[in-house]
């Protein structure tokens, strides 16, 4: 075997690329460094990216007994550091993605396609976000914790919210925003919680039990989610909650 011929072959070993018409798929084996690039005028949009394991075809060497080894902050990052930019170099480690398994030998796996505009990127993924409302005035046991139901929706892209239970799914991973706007009779409580998978993730605030006047509150969180997580408002402290103008809102960044 020629020298050349063996160059070619460890390059591919820790760095190869496939391509087809739209998309170009590169994947770079532990700690290797390497980059992608748009020509012409055109910049990055990253499709998808994933430190960790879930192919024993890639980088072979190592243990690779399990594929479905997923950084939660992997995607999160090199779109934050790839998108707009004609070049972006990557290094696959995890003291920037972190050890999602340890003792298993990890990849960096991204996907990219290069666009004259991000921002009007026509072949973008489709639209995942809702926003629900409650048709109907909550009257509520003021110390017993329950889920709360936005029953109608005024849009649903995606239909990862569920308005008969109240819980949204998420459709794949990544990082996802919520907002609840709560308003609340004189002398009213509502304080919930945002839970993923029954554990909880934030709290939101709407103590009205001393003013005389209407009560109106406001909480955002941001949640990275896996793909199958479920997510809903929970009370912690409640009895009223007011109809049409309190909603339950999300969306995938």
């Amino acid at each position: 075997m020629s020298t050349l011929l063996r160059l070619v072959l460890l390059f591919l070993a820790i760095f190869f690329q496939k391509t087809n018409a739209t998309d170009q798929t590169v994947a770079l084996c532990a700690d290797q460094r390497g980059m992608i690039r748009c020509k012409n005028g055109l910049k990055i949009k990253i499709v998808s990216a994933n430190y960790g394991r879930t192919d024993d075809q890639v980088c072979p060497g190592g243990k690779t007994d399990t594929l479905t080894c997923r950084s939660k902050s992997s995607e999160i990052r090199v779109r934050w550091n790839c998108n707009g930019y004609a070049t972006c170099h990557l290094h696959a480690t995890s003291k920037h993605f972190g050890n999602p398994c340890a003792n298993i030998s990890k990849y960096l796996e991204i996907s990219y396609r290069c666009v004259r505009n991000i921002d009007n990127d026509i072949q973008d993924k489709p639209i995942i976000a809702f926003n629900a409302y409650i048709s109907k005035h909550l009257t509520l046991h003021r110390n017993t914790p329950v889920n709360v139901v936005y029953d109608k929706v005024f849009f649903n892209y995606g239909n990862a919210y569920n308005p008969h239970s109240g819980i949204f799914t998420a459709p794949s991973a990544g990082l996802y925003i919520f907002t609840w706007t709560s308003l609340v009779n004189p002398q009213s409580i509502f304080d919930a919680e945002i839970l993923i998978n029954a554990k909880r993730k934030g709290l939101g605030n709407c103590n009205n039990e001393g003013s005389p006047g209407f009560g109106n509150c406001a909480n955002t969180v941001p949640l990275v989610l896996k793909a199958g997580d479920k997510v809903n408002l929970r009370t912690t402290t409640a009895n009223f909650l007011y109809k049409e103008w309190s909603s339950f809102k999300g969306w995938k960044v």
